[in-house]
């Protein structure tokens, strides 16, 4: 599948990703192996990504919960021949595997951070990644059929923009696949830590993903089992405000119990949860 990415520097010049490399189709000499158009560092950095990975990893159940559940979404509601699928926020790289074993989609991995999404695309040399920020948009209109967004919009000060920008990178009937931290009351020392804006209440999350010009098809909740004993650790982050609180909630999440509670709530994927930890939502451009 060929897909024409404009350049960075040159508003009349364009690449197609081939055999591994961006190749300027005006200028043969030119190939590259990453776009790089703008970054971010205002919500995240390469220093959290590295400590993400460290105290966190690829395996944390809720994690794991996620990548399923987005597959599930994507096979569901996509009605594509062939799905261009843009992820924004790929740095982890946790995403990919899950995506590509999909048949018929055409992965276009996405990050703020330069030295991640180099990282990444060494390892992953048959796939296109670019680095740009959501909010200076450099793509057309139309650009792909599929955006996800896992766990991004709450490092977005901006995250009215971030959706409209994500509405019109949408070709008709887009999709859109988006994760954020549920319970906007528990916004506690974890969230600042984490670089986050802000946690999300359902109900206001909704208006502003159809005020940003989209049909909400399935909206559901992560951690619905977990969900009351999370209410008590982040109450106590909020009182207390002890140190390495990323790595204490990380670890006190992981374990054989939590593992099993998130495999009796993937049983329940025909249901829209009505509270979790995570809110989770699939819509499609109007």
């Amino acid at each position: 599948m060929k897909q024409k990415f404009p350049h960075p520097n040159n508003k009349n010049e364009y690449f197609e990703f081939l055999d591994g490399k961006f190749c300027n189709l005006s200028n043969s000499s030119e190939k590259l192996n990453v776009l790089e158009y703008s970054d971010n560092l205002q919500g995240w950095s390469e220093d959290h990504t590295e400590m993400i990975d460290h105290e966190i990893g690829s395996n944390h159940p809720i994690d794991i919960s996620s990548r399923k559940l987005c597959k599930f979404f994507l096979k569901k509601f996509n009605n594509f021949e062939k799905n261009v699928i843009l992820e924004i926020g790929c740095s982890s790289g946790n995403l990919i595997n899950e995506i590509n074993s999909i048949s018929n989609t055409y992965y276009i991995g996405s990050d703020v951070l330069k030295k991640s999404v180099k990282n990444i695309a060494e390892k992953y040399k048959n796939i296109p990644f670019v680095v740009f920020d959501i909010l200076k948009n450099p793509f057309p209109d139309n650009f792909c059929n599929t955006v996800i967004m896992l766990n991004v919009l709450e490092h977005i000060e901006n995250d009215t923009k971030a959706l409209k920008e994500a509405n019109k990178l949408l070709c008709n009937n887009g999709l859109l696949i988006l994760e954020v931290p549920a319970g906007k009351f528990l916004y506690d020392e974890y969230d600042k830590q984490l670089l986050h804006f802000r946690r999300y209440k359902m109900f206001d999350l909704v208006k502003k993903i159809e005020n940003a010009g989209f049909t909400v098809e399935r909206k559901t909740h992560l951690g619905f089992f977990i969900f009351p004993i999370f209410i008590l650790v982040k109450l106590f982050n909020k009182i207390f405000r002890g140190k390495n609180i990323i790595s204490k909630q990380a670890n006190l999440s992981n374990n054989t119990l939590v593992n099993i509670l998130f495999l009796i709530e993937s049983k329940l994927r025909k249901f829209n949860l009505p509270f979790g930890i995570r809110c989770f939502i699939c819509a499609r451009k109007k």
